[in-house]
């Protein structure tokens, strides 16, 4: 390194001063753009992304501070689900639904309909209905779930099932279980 420098040296020696302030003013500018290149604007660029990730983050903290509310707010709901399940023994999940079918559906779409019970820990049982219908629209189905999610009854729906039917695109074969959770 020592020999390389010393090469460098006897050759801008051997240069006139006007060539030498020439070669001088390239070797400042050259480091310049090198530290430029090198050192700064990487920093900046890394402030410039970390800055976007601060604001992407603060954008999620505020969606997660939203979500914490709509699940205190839910809480709540399943408190008083839950106290109105205890107070009223006398429930029948597979009368509800039958209700519900018969206000939105036609008599003939309703193609079986099956009630289930399940024990669950802390001595609760889960009452469950399976409702299959055939060739229904869809403004039925939708009517259908309104009626099962909007009554008073702590009422909600495990598992939706649509198929559409291969001789009518506008009608289709559900698969509807509801369920409820009441205390034993």
């Amino acid at each position: 390194m020592r020999r390389l420098f010393d090469q460098a040296a006897a050759l801008l020696a051997r240069l006139s001063p006007r060539e030498q302030r020439l070669v001088s003013i390239f070797t400042v500018l050259l480091m310049i753009a090198l530290l430029w290149s090198g050192l700064v604007s990487p920093l900046l660029a890394g402030r410039g992304r970390i800055s976007a990730e601060i604001a992407g983050l603060n954008g999620d903290l505020a969606a997660l501070g939203d979500l914490g509310k709509k699940i205190h707010t839910a809480e709540g709901n399943l408190a008083g689900a839950a106290k109105t399940a205890e107070g009223d023994k006398g429930f029948s999940l597979l009368a509800f639904v039958d209700k519900a079918a018969t206000a939105s559906l036609r008599r003939e779409s309703v193609a079986s309909m099956s009630p289930g019970h399940r024990q669950l820990d802390g001595g609760r049982e889960e009452s469950t209905v399976e409702l299959k219908l055939s060739s229904v629209t869809l403004p039925e189905v939708v009517a259908l779930l309104r009626d099962v999610e909007s009554g008073k009854a702590p009422v909600y729906v495990k598992q939706l099932s649509i198929k559409k039917r291969y001789e009518d695109a506008s009608q289709f074969d559900v698969t509807l279980i509801t369920a409820a959770v009441t205390r034993t």
